[in-house]
């Protein structure tokens, strides 16, 4: 973190001068600051559940600190992405959180933190619609003895009342923050020393294909892969000007695009909007004064600076995911209601680095409410870290920079074993498809010593003493983690033709894109130069896409110099995730936008499991009921059978040395060799 022990001074000595002026050490030719307005704000707290439950007391001690010295003056926040499906969000079901929660039920621990840390309004994020809009709303109004969340959720660029789910907690705009717990608006006002602050939230229009928004409606609606930026700009910019006309003349934007590119696209395109919050994108900006974990790298300056439409200066802002760090921007405003950059102070504003070891580090006072939610989370948890299915003696690469570009161990080793699991029940079945995005984390160690200038060293799973889990060993806690999203296992028959269209859509869109393909029983190369498969809104497709080069299932050629080889009609079984296949009976597309075939006769493996058992005896031994013909249940019950006594042996490699998907701009075509 910035250093607070060695800060104390410093911060003593600027703090009288901050509460209604500017920050020190800045031209005499600026204007004076007619108000600053310190601005705590969070994001993206959907990756690793330990670095979140690890960090988060810490984080709360660093937010009651900063509050403290400025009580009039802070405004705290978060750009969403507050929670996703897991294991952290599933044990907050369990009794134990009772006394906390007030009723123990899922994801409402991470609702809690918020409550207990002050947010004050949230935009929505993609992984709160991740389980549908009723289980959004349920989490976030009042129930009996739970409080529900005490702020607002914000997008003005959605329809709520399209959605029955959610209509009910739909508000009108421009009312006060406070009085708007549970629920859902498109800008607020948030009254900060008498000033008010107009904070106004945009959810990106690409929720529509990757998470599962129910019937809600996003402006402007999305006609293909890329967002319409002027389009949403001008959204936005309407409930800006709202207001403006209502006299407020100080604006925050929490903005979840995703891409870090279109915040600052945005900044760009708007007028009167002061500071956005970024969020989506897990990207860590800093500034020269600035202590980052051991690993991290700056992404970017603290604030991003740049001029709106109107020539007036504005800002982005954002910091890395997973509570590793509190944004802290102190905003200085002249008696307009404009920035003053002149007087930004990089010491006091940027990242500041909370601690996974010391609850109390810097000198901070800690929520307790914060700490009892976390503890009783983490012991839920650390019962299931004892629980093995398998052994591994390497990295399993399943980092979202890798898994949504490239094929890696991972994404080999879980397509396989849906492979396996649906061969065992099926044994016509050929092929295995899923989406790199349904990949959350790594399984394995990501190591980097205090002050190492090297790549962090990459290790198979360590120890848990605790536990009584040994190195190398694969927990029910890693693969709940990993494959958070525990999606059910479909088959059904693919033709020729409709796989190389399956296989363009994937690669169509690259750069961290959730639908990048992880495959097993088959090798396919691509070319990113060539042109890419596009989709209309319907998810048809209008243009076919050249990028698939080659494409071999077994010893069958069905793609060869970027043409169908053979019969476009021959058939092939293929077993995918029901998120990828679903929405497929009204010719919506699937999960991701995969266009799979609207007249597939699906089936469920959970059903044929349950339906072979109850038969002839014949279905798969299950880890657990609930589990059942889903990917944790295929992916434990592969691992224990394959490599239960031996371990999994297979090192992850770079673009330029994979076989199975390969990237023709990284290295040669030898699919078909």
């Amino acid at each position: 973190m910035k250093q607070l022990l060695t800060r104390r001074l410093l911060i003593a000595t600027v703090a009288s001068a901050l509460m209604l002026s500017a920050c020190g050490g800045t031209s005499n030719a600026a204007p004076e600051a007619a108000f600053t307005l310190q601005l705590l704000h969070i994001s993206d707290a959907d990756g690793s559940d330990s670095t979140a439950l690890n960090s988060v007391a810490n984080l709360s001690g660093l937010i009651n600190k900063f509050r403290a010295q400025y009580p009039q003056q802070t405004l705290t926040v978060s750009s969403g992405d507050n929670y996703i499906p897991g294991p952290r969000f599933n044990a907050a079901n369990d009794t134990s959180l009772s006394a906390a929660l007030g009723v123990a039920e899922v994801g409402r621990a991470d609702i809690a933190f918020l409550n207990a840390m002050g947010v004050q309004a949230s935009a929505i994020g993609n992984h709160e619609l991740d389980l549908g809009t009723k289980q959004f709303a349920d989490m976030i109004k009042p129930s009996g003895a739970w409080s529900g969340a005490r702020f607002p959720y914000l997008a003005y660029n959605v329809d709520f009342a399209a959605d029955s789910e959610v209509a009910a907690l739909k508000l009108a705009n421009g009312g006060k923050a406070q009085e708007q717990s549970g629920k859902l608006t498109g800008w607020t006002v948030v009254d900060v020393g008498g000033q008010k602050i107009g904070v106004i939230g945009a959810s990106s229009p690409v929720f529509a294909n990757i998470t599962s928004p129910g019937k809600l409606q996003f402006t402007p609606v999305l006609t293909s892969s890329e967002v319409d930026v002027a389009g949403l700009a001008a959204t936005i910019q309407k409930g800006v000007d709202e207001m403006t006309a209502a006299g407020i003349n100080k604006v925050v934007l929490l903005a979840h695009m995703q891409t870090l590119a279109i915040e600052k696209a945005l900044a760009q395109r708007l007028k009167n909007v002061d500071i956005i919050v970024a969020g989506g994108s897990n990207t860590l900006l800093s500034d020269a004064n600035d202590v980052l974990r051991t690993g991290d790298k700056s992404a970017g300056d603290y604030p991003y600076e740049t001029k709106d439409a109107a020539g007036q200066p504005t800002v982005v802002v954002n910091v890395d995911a997973d509570y590793k760090y509190l944004g802290r921007f102190m905003a200085p405003f002249d008696d307009k209601g404009v920035l003053i950059p002149q007087r930004f102070d990089s010491k006091l504003s940027g990242a500041w680095m909370t601690s996974e070891s010391d609850d109390s580090a810097g000198g901070v006072t800690v929520s307790g409410l914060v700490t009892q939610v976390r503890d009783a989370i983490k012991a839920v948890l650390k019962s299931k870290d004892g629980n093995v299915f398998g052994k591994t003696s390497e990295f399993l690469e399943g980092r979202r920079a890798a898994v949504r570009n490239e094929e890696t161990n991972f994404g080999n080793l879980t397509a396989d074993a849906n492979l396996w699991y649906a061969r065992l029940l099926d044994p016509t079945v050929q092929i295995s498809l899923k989406n790199g995005g349904g990949i959350r984390s790594e399984i394995g160690e990501v190591l980097a010593m205090p002050g190492a200038t090297a790549a962090a060293v990459l290790t198979a799973p360590k120890a848990n003493a605790e536990a009584n889990r040994q190195s190398g060993e694969i927990s029910q806690l890693a693969v709940e983690t990993a494959l958070k999203f525990n999606n059910k296992l479909w088959t059904f028959d693919v033709t020729a033709a409709q796989l190389k269209s399956l296989l363009e859509h994937g690669v169509a869109v690259l750069g961290s894109q959730g639908r990048f393909p992880q495959v097993g029983g088959m090798s396919f190369s691509y070319d990113p130069s060539r042109t890419a498969q596009a989709l209309d809104a319907n998810f048809a497709v209008t243009t076919a896409g050249e990028r698939i080069r080659s494409l071999k299932v077994g010893s069958d050629v069905v793609v060869q110099n970027g043409v169908l080889v053979g019969n476009a009609q021959r058939t092939f079984r293929l077993v995918t995730l029901n998120f990828l296949a679903e929405g497929t009976s009204t010719a919506a597309g699937g999960g991701d936008g995969y266009p799979f075939p609207a007249t597939a006769d699906f089936v469920n493996l959970t059903k044929l499991d349950a339906a072979m058992t109850a038969t002839t005896g014949g279905g798969v031994a299950s880890t657990s009921t609930a589990l059942l013909g889903s990917e944790q249940d295929a992916f434990m019950k592969f691992m224990k059978s394959q490599f239960g006594s031996s371990a999994f042996g297979v090192k992850d490699t770079p673009a330029a040395q994979d076989l199975r998907i390969q990237n023709l701009s990284q290295r040669s075509d030898t699919v078909l060799n």
